[in-house]
């Protein structure tokens, strides 16, 4: 009674114990069927076995023929050597001394000896006139070669190809199948010429013997016989074993001729025949054996058949009714057992679909006490566990919405593929979306535009992160959602209603503007009058009279030149400032601006060199505010040199002009290089220099370059001197939307 306790209480004895049996019987079946399919396909082996042992028969052949023919391409077009005292192979064929080419050969020949895939059995050379110059057989295991006497080799078809420079298909070198010697032996042969510049002064040959090729061929195969017929009658004339009644036993039968002939080996084809070799009957698979293209040969390679037949196919109808019964036992077997397990896993199944559509009250009723009802048991607990989670997680999730609805700030949550999660109720009224009505699917649907100009932060950099949506101005700011395993699951976007921070730093913009604007003008009107009392236009002033007019006269023009940048600067941030783009001569430009500014320069005894080609193309600025970019450029320069020199030079950069402007001034530290061309930086003589700026000036030619399409930096700088550069599209090149320009660089 315990046994049969424990084995109606444990699921796997009900599922093993039935098909423990069933394998058995199907091992028998299996081993039945095996044996009948082996037999069946016994002969589809044997064919396709020899099928493969042709193919790679005839490759090996081939293969020897290329790698012969590297060799020979070596040999052919070998220098000098003087470790062997030997010329260059083709002064050494053009001398027509057999033992200036015999010198220059030898070393080629014992080198083929040892280097792999490479097999020279036979090596003659000839010289221009046809007639063999040496002529070495390799005899045995030999090192010294059999030399043959000279002879003419014009009879052979090759030799007047080569000599008159005609090329096939392939080239000038040619390879196939022929008889040498007095005892017919047949050679896989390479030949090519020797060039001396463009004339040809002889040829060399080098050839593999045949048999001594397919005996060696079958004992790496594993074939029964390895035999190689001629293309146009399929007469065998070399085989690793000739039969008693001699080769042409094996001569191809002509009904199987042509077929061979056209078999393809590119889509893995033979011919397969029987013939009886010695009382045997032997399976021949023949394929094509083609060199360089062409059909020199037929190759067959062959096996016994013996083991092909058997008594096996007696038995057929005995296994296939065993199977039939035993197909019909797993059946009924597979049923009982389905039954017995699916019932209780049935219920179990129809409890779990109900709990995950939302019944969470459904609990399991299976009462069994194997494995089924234990998971039956663990299922229950499991659900009540999971209610018990999903209140937590529900109140939870409860807090976090309500923070994420108290927050002043818009929030929007999205997943990976930018699907909009999340919007809490600050959002929805920046979108001005009412309560009933649906969020943005995407947020790329949320309808904002960037701020080409903030109008933010006089003084400060521009603030890149703002964008409108309806009235409103705001700052996003982004951040992933990830697990605590560091899995992204999307991200957090955060918009700040910045819509009065943006209105009080316009007031403020503007209102430095206005003031600025009402102080220039006593300035200008304080400067020009300081200027004509120089002039001496209202008589003449003594030294003293002279050194404070020169003094108000200096300020007033510092102050108006402070004036004008910030002037500039709220122009640019409120995006009143307006472009007018024309084509412009830099050359000539640039030359009068210097002219200007020339006793400024002088007045400090600088020398300023510009080196502009003259085919430099136009580029595409605003005359005006190019003029303000080169000016402060220049001012910066003069100011901070105090002797030597400025050097102004141009160039063509591809779609854009280039300059650079040199000084040997006192040069800029690292630390403020850094910073150079934010607002209010100043080199460290700035703060006590007679000529101060408020350090605008960078900062305001970087913006005026950027508005234009173009970019400025600080190429070099040391003790000697700093040089900066800037870049202007050229007139002719692809025009860019000005408003583009402006988003970019906001």
């Amino acid at each position: 009674m315990q046994l049969l306790h424990s084995l109606r209480s444990h699921i796997q004895y009900k599922i093993i114990l039935p098909f423990l049996l069933l394998t058995l019987l199907v091992m028998l079946a299996g081993s039945a069927v095996s044996v009948l399919f082996l037999t069946n396909s016994a002969q589809d082996r044997l064919n396709n076995q020899l099928a493969q042992a042709a193919r790679s028969t005839s490759d090996s052949i081939v293969t020897l023929e290329r790698t012969n023919l590297q060799f020979l391409r070596e040999l052919t077009f070998a220098p000098a050597n003087p470790g062997a005292g030997a010329r260059s192979m083709a002064d050494a064929f053009a001398s027509a001394s057999a033992d200036e080419v015999a010198t220059a050969l030898r070393p080629y020949y014992d080198l083929s000896v040892s280097r792999t895939g490479v097999r020279v059995d036979r090596m003659i050379a000839f010289d221009a006139q046809g007639r063999s110059l040496i002529d070495w057989e390799r005899v045995g295991g030999s090192q010294e070669p059999a030399a043959t006497p000279s002879r003419d080799l014009r009879a052979l078809w090759f030799v007047p190809a080569i000599l008159g420079k005609q090329n096939d298909v392939l080239g000038d070198k040619y390879s196939g199948l022929l008889d040498l010697g007095s005892d017919q032996s047949r050679y896989l042969f390479t030949v090519a010429p020797v060039l001396q510049g463009e004339k040809v002064v002889g040829g060399v040959l080098i050839a593999s013997r045949l048999d001594d090729m397919i005996r060696q061929i079958a004992q790496e195969s594993s074939a029964a016989i390895v035999t190689v017929y001629r293309p146009e009658d399929g007469v065998a004339f070399a085989s690793s074993l000739v039969p008693e009644g001699g080769v042409a036993q094996l001569q191809i039968e002509p009904r199987q001729l042509a077929t061979v002939q056209d078999v393809r080996l590119a889509e893995n084809q033979s011919v397969i025949d029987t013939l009886p070799v010695n009382a045997r009957d032997y399976q021949f698979a023949y394929v094509p054996l083609r060199i360089r293209g062409e059909l020199v040969g037929i190759v067959s390679v062959s096996l016994a058949s013996d083991y092909v037949f058997s008594q096996w196919w007696n038995a057929s109808g005995t296994l296939m009714g065993l199977t039939i019964l035993l197909t019909l036992a797993i059946i009924g077997l597979g049923v009982f057992v389905a039954r017995q397990i699916t019932r209780p896993l049935q219920e179990l199944a129809f409890t779990a679909e109900s709990v995950a559509e939302g019944d969470l009250d459904r609990r399991s009723s299976v009462q069994a006490h194997d494995e089924v009802g234990i998971l039956s048991r663990s299922f229950n607990r499991m659900t009540e566990h999971l209610v018990d989670l999903y209140g937590e997680v529900r109140s939870e999730s409860s807090q976090r919405a309500a923070i994420v609805e108290s927050i002043t700030d818009g929030v929007v949550v999205c997943d990976l593929d930018g699907r909009v999660m999340v919007i809490n109720k600050a959002m929805r009224e920046l979108l001005s979306l009412a309560e009933e009505d649906a969020p943005p699917a995407r947020f790329n649907d949320i309808q904002m535009e960037h701020m080409a100009f903030s109008g933010m932060s006089f003084g400060e950099k521009q603030s890149p992160d703002l964008f409108t949506i309806g009235s409103h101005i705001v700052r996003i700011s982004v951040a992933p959602v990830a697990t605590p395993e560091g899995a992204r699951l999307g991200d957090v976007y955060v918009f700040q209603d910045l819509t009065s921070e943006v209105a009080i730093d316009r007031a403020k913009t503007n209102f430095i503007a206005t003031i600025s604007h009402e102080l220039r003008t006593p300035l200008t009107v304080l400067g020009g009058s300081a200027d004509l009392l120089m002039r001496g236009f209202v008589g003449e002033l003594n030294e003293d009279q002279q050194s404070l007019v020169t003094a108000i006269h200096r300020h007033a023009t510092s102050m108006t030149s402070v004036l004008n940048n910030v002037i500039v600067i709220a122009g640019l941030e409120s995006g009143t400032l307006e472009f007018v783009f024309a084509p412009l001569p830099l050359r000539s430009f640039i030359e009068d601006l210097v002219w200007r500014q020339r006793f400024a320069f002088q007045a400090k005894s600088l020398k300023v060199e510009v080196q502009i080609p003259e085919d430099l193309p136009d580029v595409m600025v605003d005359e005006h505010q190019i003029t303000n970019v080169i000016n402060q450029l220049l001012d910066n320069a003069r100011r901070y040199t105090d002797s030597g020199g400025i050097r102004i030079a141009a160039c063509q950069d591809g779609d854009r002009v280039r300059v650079d402007i040199s000084d040997t001034g006192p040069g800029i530290d690292d630390e403020v290089s850094a910073n150079l061309f934010n607002r209010f930086v100043r080199g460290t003589e700035g703060i006590n220099s007679q000529e101060r700026g408020i350090g605008l000036g960078l900062a305001i030619a970087k913006m005026l370059l950027e508005r234009q399409g173009g970019t400025i930096w600080l190429e070099s700088t040391s003790s000697q001197g700093s040089t900066f550069s800037f870049t202007l599209p050229c007139a002719y090149a692809e025009p860019q939307n000005n408003n583009q320009i402006l988003a970019q660089v906001a």
